[in-house]
């Protein structure tokens, strides 16, 4: 039996029996795992602490012809005083159901893992507005897939965005960007951003995922870039 060690969170954990769970894990090198945590129910179980949601652990598995099993674990962050904030626990359960819908096993997700590892360090311990923080957990994630989008010039007539321009329009039936002429055709399958926002994602797209989370937006911009968060996730989720 071989064993593997790897670091992870668990992002989703069903009771399978009596003492029994199983738990996804978000992993640093094999992708995102289902694994069989036999016991972890019981309180006497020593597996108890790392097979609970957002619990960062390295664990000890052996692949079964199911799934891989938990053979030991040892905790590394709890984010407890997240986890009885149900207010800040809300929003960062859509983030784990879209990690564990677009994520496979056997790839390396090593720099998702960290990206989302920040995201919940900085939710429990930040003053940052939150929905800043989750807005650029899912741009940064979803660039980090391969879904960045073109945001140096208009998509249709290539012109540059400036400063200038008054509202910068997101196509999100086709993740481009348009300029405010190009838009004229159809306005309702538009959303209006305006260049802060612009400026805001394109810091995302390029910076690395230990910066990420140090970028600033004002509270007038927060509605309006979370719109495009939401519009963009939907894109990939449901528009591929």
């Amino acid at each position: 039996m071989k064993l593997i060690k790897i670091k992870g969170i668990v992002i989703k954990e069903v009771a399978y029996s009596d003492y029994d769970k199983i738990i996804t894990v978000l992993s640093d090198e094999i992708g995102t795992i289902t694994c069989m945590a036999k016991g972890a129910k019981r309180t006497s179980s020593a597996i108890l602490a790392s097979s609970q949601y957002l619990v960062y652990s390295e664990f000890i598995l052996f692949k079964g012809s199911t799934f891989y099993h938990v053979n030991s674990a040892s905790s590394i962050s709890m984010f407890y005083h997240l986890k009885i904030d149900f207010d800040k626990l809300s929003l960062v359960f859509p983030l784990t159901k879209s990690i564990i819908s677009l994520t496979d096993e056997n790839v390396d997700t090593t720099k998702i893992l960290k990206l989302f590892l920040n995201a919940l360090y900085v939710l429990e311990n930040i003053d940052k507005n939150n929905i800043l923080v989750v807005n650029i957990f899912r741009i940064k994630f979803l660039c980090l897939l391969g879904y960045s989008p073109h945001i140096i010039n208009c998509n249709k007539c290539g012109c540059n965005f400036k400063e200038a321009e008054e509202k910068i329009y997101y196509d999100y039936l086709n993740n481009e960007f348009m300029c405010t002429e190009c838009s004229k055709s159809d306005k309702k399958r538009y959303i209006k951003l305006p260049f802060a926002c612009l400026v805001a994602i394109k810091y995302i797209i390029l910076s690395d995922t230990n910066k990420v989370f140090s970028l600033s937006l004002k509270e007038d911009y927060i509605k309006d870039f979370d719109n495009f968060g939401q519009a963009f996730l939907n894109y990939i989720t449901h528009g591929v």
